[in-house]
């Protein structure tokens, strides 16, 4: 379980951000809210990006407030940016999981079950944005830490990509026990997911 307890965050000029909320394994959490409420903000919290003012944060009990981002139970995908546009498929892959002990084999069953499978040889600009972000979650899949979060990671594409990057989403996050938080201002996303949300104001 990931637990967030009274983390308080401040920007200069005063503006302070507050969370405190639990989110168990195998569950996902939408972010919802206008722009400024502090969306990206507690992603940032959570991977290590930014400093809290004081609260803490606890993955199964086990606080993880004082580690470097590198360290942190955390994998972080973004909108855009993901992949390295002179590697393969697989080698994006492949690159993040250095000394992880995964073999070729389960590289390319995780490309089959998220619907993938023959694009491991191509470059990112030979497949399409939707391709690409399930490429970003075959990695972050194969990392097996146990928090992920996607800030806005799905926005850029149309509907029907973007459902069957959530039924990807919805496995990872069932086979792999990992507690998903992303951000999103669509509302239907939350709604296909079935998921809670969390609405931030000001």
């Amino acid at each position: 379980m990931l637990e967030l307890d009274n983390l308080v965050f401040e920007r200069p000029g005063g503006l302070v951000f507050r969370y405190n909320f639990t989110l168990a394994a195998g569950d996902i959490l939408a972010i919802q809210g206008p722009s400024g409420v502090g969306k990206t903000t507690l992603l940032d919290l959570i991977a290590g990006f930014e400093t809290t003012v004081s609260g803490r944060m606890f993955w199964n009990g086990t606080e993880f407030s004082a580690l470097p981002p590198w360290e942190r139970p955390v994998t972080t995908v973004f909108q855009s940016d993901n992949l390295f546009a002179h590697l393969s498929c697989r080698e994006n892959v492949t690159i993040a999981l250095e000394g992880a002990g995964i073999e070729a084999g389960e590289v390319d069953g995780a490309f089959a079950r998220l619907d993938i499978d023959g694009l491991q040889a191509r470059l990112p600009e030979e497949i399409s944005g939707g391709q690409q972000q399930r490429v970003a979650l075959v990695r972050a899949m194969l990392r097996d830490r146990p928090i992920l979060l996607l800030d806005e990671s799905f926005s850029a594409l149309d509907w029907p990509t973007r459902r069957g990057c959530f039924d990807a989403l919805r496995e990872i996050a069932t086979t792999r026990r990992m507690a998903v938080i992303f951000v999103s201002h669509d509302e239907r996303d939350a709604a296909y997911l079935g998921c809670e949300v969390l609405k931030l104001d000001r």
